[in-house]
């Protein structure tokens, strides 16, 4: 009975505490945060594509040509606008440590907040990156604990097969 109970605790405290949404987490975000939801109260300046080439910045072009595959990752971008990667995913074909996820999220500094919704809170975002040989996909995830994960918005760009975009636009945002 003992063992129950004690199991039964461990389970019922770790759901309270478990606002982490991805199988790889870092500690050193405040755990204090609200999620989107429905709508979009963050973004990044000026768009969703840039964010993407942001990210990848530093990345050998003889990698960036081979990327494939998904990256899921929950962003908390504070009052003042500085990112912290609460926790991620990584299934592409590049090590997570090379990729370096929680610090590449924390130097993307374009985070911009929709005047006046919650200035006081710190707001917490979900994204899916994929990546393919045509195309890259940006998703950003909204939830409710009672509704779940909800895509909000969905943006591809494509690769020109003679240039792959990633290395393109790499370069001229140097």
């Amino acid at each position: 009975m003992k063992y129950l109970v004690f199991i039964t605790f461990v389970f019922w405290s770790g759901s309270l505490l478990g606002q982490k949404m991805f199988e790889n987490q870092s500690t050193i975000c405040p755990l204090k945060f609200m999620l989107e939801d429905q709508e979009t109260i963050i973004y990044y300046e000026p768009n969703d594509s840039v964010m993407v080439m942001d990210f990848l910045k530093g990345i050998e072009a003889k990698q960036l040509d081979k990327l494939k595959g998904i990256l899921m990752f929950q962003l908390m971008i504070d009052t003042v606008g500085q990112a912290c990667c609460v926790s991620f995913t990584n299934k592409t074909n590049i090590l997570d440590k090379k990729l370096d996820v929680p610090n590449r999220l924390s130097n993307l500094s374009g985070w911009k907040r929709m005047d006046g919704i919650f200035p006081d809170q710190n707001i917490c975002t979900l994204f899916h990156f994929v990546f393919t040989n045509e195309e890259f996909t940006v998703t950003r995830t909204g939830y409710n604990r009672n509704t779940g994960k909800k895509p909000m918005s969905t943006s591809t760009f494509r690769r020109n097969p003679s240039k792959p975009i990633l290395d393109t636009l790499l370069r001229s945002a140097k």
